[in-house]
């Protein structure tokens, strides 16, 4: 059966006015950047914890820069000292990343998942629930694939992203340090006290807002443009078939 003429406008109306909203969408993709340092101390090295609220379900990508340092493009082996965060100063950290469960009362039961390098060394960690999945480490301008990048998909719910030197057993978390750590260095290069690091969260689904080393994760609205046209267009259907005489 032929479609009306002004049906016919409608729809094409309509396909129009979706192609001029689509950016409206994505135009609600967010990314944040938060950051922090970790202490060279007698016991050990401190650790960060960052507590991830996921108002909704979704996946978002963490992207860490943290190892100050790359390896010479040349014959000689060594590695040159890269001020990558632009703070003036060049430290260096060998990120590790783990995921836990926030019921409250951090312990090993409720360690989810790690992720460590981002060429893909404990990313995910096979003994633990597999949730990330590694990309490329360099996204973020990073030199060195030590810094971890990954894509992570969580349930609503509450949840503690620790960034540590590595390593981070489930034991030393709860305790609250990385007992016996030092802070990883290149050979040949002066030894630090402490290792500044920076984490990238981003997503085209997921917005983010942050208080203190509070994350709250939430779904991109549908904008209201959206709704508003969607409204509009189910009258102008129904108007349509009505005056073609297509109304049941």
């Amino acid at each position: 059966m032929q479609i009306p003429f002004t049906l016919k406008n409608i729809l094409l109306a309509a396909s129009l006015s979706l192609l001029v909203l689509a950016p409206l969408s994505n135009a609600q993709a967010n990314s944040v950047t938060v950051s922090g340092t970790i202490f060279q101390q007698t016991a050990g090295t401190t650790f960060d914890t960052w507590k991830i609220n996921m108002l909704n379900a979704g996946t978002f990508k963490v992207d860490v820069l943290a190892y100050e340092a790359t390896q010479k493009q040349t014959s000689t082996a060594g590695y040159q000292e890269v001020d990558l965060n632009n703070d003036g100063e060049i430290t260096f950290l060998d990120p590790d990343s783990y995921i836990y469960l926030d019921d409250g009362h951090l312990d090993a039961s409720d360690m989810m998942a790690r992720c460590d390098d981002s060429n893909g060394n404990h990313c995910p960690d096979s003994s633990n629930q597999q949730i990330l999945t590694s990309t490329d480490g360099s996204a973020d301008g990073s030199l060195f694939l030590r810094d971890p990048a990954f894509n992570i998909t969580l349930a609503a719910g509450n949840y503690l992203y620790l960034v540590a030197d590595y390593t981070l057993s489930t034991t030393e978390a709860a305790a609250g340090i990385n007992t016996n750590d030092t802070l990883t260095l290149p050979t040949g290069l002066t030894p630090r006290d402490h290792g500044d690091y920076r984490i990238t969260l981003s997503s085209e689904t997921m917005n983010f807002n942050v208080s203190g080393n509070n994350i709250n994760v939430s779904a991109v609205p549908v904008p209201a443009a959206v709704w508003m046209f969607l409204s509009g267009m189910m009258g102008l259907l129904a108007f349509g078939r009505k005056k073609n005489g297509l109304t049941e």
